[in-house]
């Protein structure tokens, strides 16, 4: 066996990147080996079935569920001591349902309170009153699935209160008005005290609820989650929002994302005692917000959070709208923008807006001389108008040259081939190209060549540089056909663009590797002739013979 093999840190992180199978095998291999590929084995556990089953055999009973086949006996427990202090993370669904059987005869005959003593997060996604049995104090993240039945809530947040004291992540998912449980999760975050994160669905930060977290000493996360796993809440939840803080509201928070409107925003970040600390701030208003919202907002944030690096601005967008071709005071322009290039940390920008921007190539050129540092830069990718913007390929170009920080790019384009700019191979070398870039961005953008444009980005993007497209607007709002079609037509054109990217790009690199071998022969041999040169100056013209170099 090979010495570094023998060295435990060394074996661990191989043993990480090996699948299931892989580490049975391993685990089989000798005492150290299996020790510690038992350790990866166990440690997200995924299956409770799986988990379960080695205590005792399960069998399926009626359709769907699964229960032990005898009763468990204290040398079952013995045998599950190997496995039970390994499990770090624990994950169950419906899947594979076990019958409520299972969970009395585990809680019935245990040998330990803590059946899990080393697990630090739990992951539920069925009957709430089953997974009380998996806490302990040790306990520091928490997800749950609530039901729409919010009996139960009350109780089950009391035991997570009572038994989870060390809680430092609590993650609630459900489909329902967060009036039906705000006072249950207000009792909830006021019982944690060392609450660092919390994750809501959408339009769950109310006024009490902010009101509440805002109180919390060491609470660092305030967020919503887009997944539809995570649910939603109900819009006019949020739409009476004026918390008032106190002195020493959120002393430690840094990332604030909430559904609110732009004004709302607004207000609370400019009131008295408002969080001073954010470096990380998503907005997403439930209304159709205007370019002088916007434009408010992007210049009280300068002065009311003047170390944020990230900032995400998404207003509602309708696609069940047809419209018509917008006016200039219904777009954003460079003057909404332009507070922004004040921010001094500032490195990351995302928003959306219902139409597209207003921005001509000599904008773009102001913000990327402005703005060299950005590493996260996505203008409107999405807007529910779709059939024009000023913005051709040109629009790249400026962030290629003045950015090469820039790893995400994303922009609404004409990317038609009247616009490409020329890819002719004596200019091919002259167009600046993007250092760091990994994702393109191009949400809906127009497009009718998918090979002319390949061609061109091959140009400026490097080699493992991958095209985003589509859109991720809310499904809740019904779309146009006529949408849906267009959004189709244009992903399946960007999608052909992504898959010719590849090849392209590294043909243009080789391409320029070959040409700077060529330029350095080429002044190799100009610094020769030019030694030639002076040599036959020196000595003169000859007849029938050679000058020695």
């Amino acid at each position: 066996m090979s010495r570094v093999l023998a060295i435990p840190e060394l074996l661990d992180m191989v043993f990480q990147f090996l699948d299931e199978a892989s580490n049975a095998s391993n685990a089989r291999v000798s005492k150290q080996w299996s020790e510690m590929a038992l350790d990866v084995l166990w440690k997200e556990v995924t299956s409770l079935h799986r988990l379960f089953g080695l205590l005792a055999s399960l069998e399926k009973s009626g359709s769907s569920t699964y229960r032990f086949v005898r009763l468990l006996e204290p040398s079952d427990w013995v045998r599950f001591e190997r496995y039970r202090r390994r499990v770090r993370k624990l994950s169950y669904k419906t899947k594979h349902a076990l019958h409520h059987s299972v969970f009395d005869d585990i809680a019935r005959s245990r040998t330990s309170l803590d059946i899990l003593p080393n697990m630090h997060a739990l992951q539920w996604d069925a009957s709430l009153t089953l997974c009380v049995i998996f806490m302990h104090k040790n306990l520091k993240s928490l997800a749950l699935r609530l039901p729409s039945d919010t009996s139960h809530v009350p109780r089950l947040f009391e035991d997570i209160i009572s038994r989870t004291p060390k809680v430092s992540q609590i993650d609630l998912r459900f489909e329902f008005s967060i009036n039906n449980i705000e006072k249950d999760v207000i009792r909830l975050v006021s019982g944690l005290p060392n609450l660092r994160t919390i994750i809501l669905p959408r339009f769950c930060t109310t006024t009490s609820i902010v009101e509440a977290t805002s109180r919390l000493k060491n609470l660092q996360t305030l967020e919503f989650q887009y997944h539809d796993y995570q649910g939603h809440g109900e819009p006019d939840d949020v739409v009476d929002f004026r918390p008032e803080l106190s002195d020493g509201s959120f002393p430690a928070l840094w990332d604030l994302s909430m559904t609110i409107t732009f004004d709302a925003a607004i207000k609370l970040l400019t009131a008295p005692f408002a969080p001073s600390n954010l470096t990380m701030l998503h907005v997403d208003s439930p209304t159709l917000e205007s370019p002088p919202s916007l434009s408010k907002f992007f210049q009280i944030i300068p002065v009311a959070c003047p170390l944020l690096k990230s900032l995400t601005l998404v207003s509602f967008l309708d696609p069940g709208v047809k419209l018509t071709s917008p006016e200039k005071e219904d777009c954003v322009t460079l003057d909404t923008l332009r507070p922004l290039l004040k921010c001094p940390n500032l490195v990351s920008l995302e928003f959306e807006h219902h139409y597209p921007l207003h921005l001509e190539l000599e904008d773009l050129e102001e913000i990327a001389t402005s703005w060299p540092g950005v590493e996260s830069l996505v203008l409107n990718t999405q807007p529910a108008y779709m059939d024009y913007t000023d913005l051709t390929l040109h629009a790249l170009l400026p962030f290629a040259r003045h950015c090469p920080k820039l790893r995400m790019l994303g922009l609404f384009l004409n990317a038609t081939t009247t616009d490409i700019p020329t890819a002719d191979p004596a200019s091919a070398y002259q167009l600046p190209y993007f250092r760091a870039l990994r994702t393109l961005s191009m949400g809906v953008s127009l497009i009718q060549e998918e090979g002319a444009v390949a061609l061109f980005l091959s140009q400026i993007c490097p080699l493992y540089c991958t095209i985003e497209k589509g859109v991720n607007w809310d499904t809740s709002v019904p779309f146009l056909q006529e949408t849906v079609e267009t959004i189709q037509i244009r992903c399946e054109k960007w999608g052909k663009v992504e898959e010719l990217l590849p090849l392209l790009t590294k043909l243009r690199i080789e391409e320029r590797d070959r040409a700077k071998l060529l330029k350095e022969e080429v002044q190799d041999l100009r610094i020769r002739t030019e030694v030639l040169m002076d040599k036959f100056a020196l000595h003169g013209p000859v007849v029938d013979g050679c000058i020695t170099l």
